[in-house]
């Protein structure tokens, strides 16, 4: 069993809206890991349709990664600054890019992984061919890379319990940001 504190960006103001992007970490440096996702997300900041807001909370709950009940609560010093996408131009409410987060573990005969999905982007995220633009890859990937080593070590993936087998949580140990273009159907908060 290990306890992990549930960080749940929240995304504001765009169709659809609003959105959740879950982070997952263990250990006790929150204000290390909540600056880590504000500098995360605000490297992407360029990318995101102008006014769209995402906000690294500075409380949350801890959960036990076997079971996934609610244990207790945390609470960083102070709670990060809000985030504004500045990106001036149009863009599909439904349409981004998806970072997936890797780690060692294994977990019912499959790798454990989590994703991260960056919806929407603004129009110049895509180039001409319908996948995304080199520039905006390499903007997401550096990104993504800069959290994980952010994070020291802290940052998790958290695999659910599934048919009465406990749950689990592993590092992660890197990211890939796959050059193309996805479509978020609908968000759960």
């Amino acid at each position: 069993m290990a306890s992990l504190n549930k960080i749940a960006c929240s995304w504001q103001s765009f169709p659809g809206a609003p959105g959740v992007s879950t982070f997952y970490t263990f250990g006790g440096n929150l204000d290390n890991d909540t600056a880590a996702l504000r500098s995360f997300w605000n490297s992407l900041v360029a990318i995101l349709p102008i006014g769209l807001t995402i906000q690294v909370p500075g409380v949350g709950d801890v959960i036990d990664d076997a079971t996934g009940l609610i244990t207790n609560s945390w609470n960083a010093s102070s709670t990060p600054a809000i985030v504004t996408g500045t990106g001036n131009a149009s863009y599909a409410g439904n349409a981004g890019a998806i970072v997936h987060w890797l780690t060692g573990g294994v977990a019912g005969g499959h790798r454990v992984r989590g994703r991260t999905f960056l919806v929407p982007l603004t129009n110049n995220a895509f180039d001409t061919q319908g996948s995304i633009a080199t520039a905006t890859l390499t903007t997401i990937r550096n990104a993504a890379t800069t959290l994980i080593s952010g994070m020291a070590g802290d940052m998790r993936v958290w695999h659910r319990p599934v048919g009465g087998a406990g749950g689990s949580s592993f590092a992660v140990l890197s990211s890939t940001v796959p050059d193309l273009a996805i479509t978020l159907r609908s968000r759960r908060v």
